[in-house]
């Protein structure tokens, strides 16, 4: 069969069904499964610890699921991309990429580019045009929301007609492709997501307990020392 992305049952961010695996803001895998195909949807959560064990644990051997290609949340650039590791988005889908590279795991970045994201916000505000050094207040502006500033109706907007569409549109490609598919998004993406790729995949299984997969400093104790007193400085 051909997998094919719904595009009809994309749902905004603030109308998606929010997703009840998740325990408060913590990541999870869900997997689905459908004849010889599998699809390991890792929900980010962009730097936190626990997201860079949820990538550990996944890409482990023990995980029982080898990929034959990962999907990750990056910007689809059209160049070579090197990793600068003290760099802004050098976050879990920079380690989720970088992992699959070490193992020769080919990789998709599979976001919308700068250029791109702007031709589909300005086509959907046209008394409103903006830039590509305007994005960085789409994306600051207090999260995808049509009802909210211009801004926020922006960010939803592209979520929905554009950066949602290419990655369910970039995951039907894969698994028409490949037999195991790793995709690693944003969970809010999950959310928009959720309804096309039970569509496509039916119902997933959810991994809600994520194992630790470095050290353990749950029951250290920490006690600081004390070197100097503080001594405020005064201006002229």
């Amino acid at each position: 069969m051909q997998f094919k992305a719904n595009f009809n049952l994309l749902r905004e961010w603030r109308d998606a069904e929010k997703l009840r695996t998740l325990a408060g803001d913590k990541p999870c895998v869900a997997i689905f499964k459908r004849d010889n195909k599998t699809l390991v949807y890792m929900c980010d959560m962009h730097c936190y610890n626990i997201s860079f064990n949820m990538v550990d644990m996944c890409f482990a051997n023990d995980f029982g699921i080898i990929p034959d290609v990962l999907l990750t949340e990056m910007r689809n650039t059209g160049f070579e991309r090197r990793f600068n590791w003290h760099g802004l988005q050098d976050n879990t889908l920079a380690h989720a990429a970088a992992v699959a590279a070490q193992r020769n795991i080919p990789i998709v970045f599979a976001d919308l580019s700068d250029p791109q994201m702007v031709d589909v916000i300005n086509a959907g505000f046209p008394d409103n045009q903006i830039t590509e050094e305007d994005l960085y207040k789409v994306f600051n502006a207090g999260g995808p929301d049509s009802k909210g500033n211009l801004y926020q109706q922006m960010s939803a907007y592209v979520d929905l007609y554009g950066r949602d569409r290419f990655m369910v549109q970039n995951i039907a490609a894969a698994l028409n492709k490949y037999d195991t598919v790793f995709a690693i998004f944003g969970s809010g993406h999950y959310e928009h997501q959720r309804l096309v790729l039970e569509d496509m995949m039916g119902k997933p299984e959810y991994i809600t307990r994520i194992k630790n997969m470095r050290a353990d400093f749950s029951d250290l104790k920490i006690e600081p020392i004390k070197l100097c007193d503080f001594e405020m400085g005064r201006g002229k």
